[in-house]
């Protein structure tokens, strides 16, 4: 039976930190505003978490974010500006290591996305990261967000193999970590930059790497 290696988008494979704070300094800069790269995150966190408690569609979460950083500071922004995530999301980069190191991880096993995201934004990234999934799990099709457990549940119907012969790899340990090891599945920290645009919580994976192409290099000898 195939292993299957499953990851989250936005911060594993694509260095969603770039493309957000790329694409929301815009909105700043047009006002003359300066805001600290560390400090553009830490509210961009702070507000998905409160916006994703609720399901919808991920592109209004996108606009409701973009609007409540802006609140935050005293700005008022258009129909236009709020949509400046939406609009930039498929074009964010891929880590630099992303894109050999999965078709390195997809000779020997299955590979899936999971991931907050729409169904439409989700093909456009993959179109761009030019990788073929064997599965792709979005919020719209589960319905909810992780770290909602049920995202999890949902995979796990779909992806058909034990949990013994799925991991999972993320950057968030808030979004994907805790409730994945609470699932039972083996869990890998893909550690980037830390906590990044993710709420700092603790917990402890199975495994820990710095990046996808030590994985790949990692599984390649299991």
């Amino acid at each position: 039976m195939d292993r299957v290696i499953s990851f989250d988008c936005y911060g594993t494979i694509i260095d969603w930190e770039t493309g957000i704070v790329q694409a929301l300094s815009e909105i700043f800069a047009k006002r003359g505003i300066r805001v600290q790269r560390e400090e553009m995150l830490k509210h961009y966190a702070q507000v998905e978490a409160m916006l994703e408690k609720e399901y919808c569609c991920y592109k209004d979460i996108l606009r409701n974010l973009v609007a409540e950083i802006a609140r935050r500071y005293g700005i008022y922004v258009t129909d236009k500006e709020k949509n400046v995530l939406v609009d930039s999301l498929p074009s964010w980069p891929a880590f630099s290591d992303s894109r050999d190191a999965l078709l390195k991880i997809k000779e020997k096993n299955k590979i899936a996305i999971i991931s907050n995201i729409d169904n439409d934004l989700i093909v456009r990234t993959i179109e761009n990261l030019s990788v073929e999934f064997d599965f792709v799990i979005t919020a719209e099709m589960v319905k909810a967000y992780k770290p909602s457990v049920k995202v999890f549940e949902y995979a796990y119907k779909v992806f058909g193999v034990p949990k013994s012969k799925w991991i999972h790899a993320a950057q968030s340990v808030y979004h994907d970590i805790l409730p994945a090891k609470k699932y039972g599945i083996k869990v890998v920290w893909i550690r980037r930059r830390g906590y990044g645009a993710t709420l700092p919580v603790e917990g402890s994976a199975d495994l820990v790497f710095e990046n996808l192409e030590e994985l790949s290099e990692y599984l390649s000898e299991k």
